[in-house]
């Protein structure tokens, strides 16, 4: 069985970058109006010298963005009482995520979809993906902004009617971050979002990529059993505290 080890929230947050970035102390803060918890939180990695300082800059900093203070805390957060801490200056615990890890095959599964790939998002990808997973209304501007940030694919597939899937991989040394899968309902149950899947893990492995990691709300039934069918393996888990 190969071997499955977790990316690392280094490696998970390069493939995801912020659009704006400020460091309070070691602590690395994002912040992309709004758009999405990994592009507007807090990856605390180093244990402060004052604690209640240190959040107390953090909350001004969002305050003054006009959004709640959000941590992300899991396993490499630091000081390691950080959650008990933000719990009792009343944050509540949101998202609980799972992340899920493969080592890329030598010689990946084919896709049998007709698949187009780009190193940029066009319009019909980025509202083929808004469409489907943003809730309520969101500045396309910006999010292309956040899935732009780092180097990536873009996957799309199409029917008649236009756009019915779309995936991007982002790259981080020899990693792939795999992200923004989204299937219309009206191409549902048709494998698409597998093949979807393969395809973008075959393109990343052409690109030198040895590991794929996804991250995924744990009550996301669904697509944790495609994945695990997919041969990934469950590493790590984090959540967000959100004042």
């Amino acid at each position: 069985m190969a071997e499955h080890f977790p990316p690392g929230v280094a490696v998970e947050v390069d493939t995801w970058r912020p659009v704006e970035v400020a460091d309070v102390g070691s602590w690395r803060v994002g912040f992309s109006g709004g758009f999405t918890s990994r592009a507007n939180s807090v990856v605390p990695l180093a244990e402060p010298p004052d604690l209640d300082a240190a959040i107390g800059r953090v909350e001004a900093f969002y305050s003054h963005r006009g959004i709640p203070a959000r941590f992300r805390v899991g396993r490499e957060v630091l000081p390691v009482g950080l959650d008990g801490v933000l719990a009792a200056r009343g944050y509540r615990l949101v998202a609980t995520t799972r992340v899920l890890a493969l080592a890329l095959p030598a010689q990946a599964e084919p896709s049998a979809a007709s698949i187009d790939v780009a190193d940029e998002p066009d319009d019909d990808w980025l509202s083929g993906w808004l469409d489907v997973k943003a809730s309520g209304t969101v500045d396309p501007g910006l999010a292309r902004a956040v899935v732009t940030g780092s180097a990536a694919d873009y996957l799309t597939t199409r029917d008649d009617d236009g756009v019915v899937g779309v995936i991007r991989a982002g790259y981080s040394g020899d990693w792939v971050g795999l992200s923004c899968l989204m299937v219309a309902e009206r191409a549902r149950r048709r494998g698409l979002a597998r093949a979807l899947t393969l395809a973008a893990m075959q393109i990343a492995a052409g690109r030198g990529a040895r590991r794929a990691f996804l991250q995924v709300e744990a009550d996301n039934h669904a697509a944790l059993a495609l994945y695990h069918r997919l041969g990934f393996a469950d590493v790590d888990t984090y959540h967000y505290r959100e004042r």
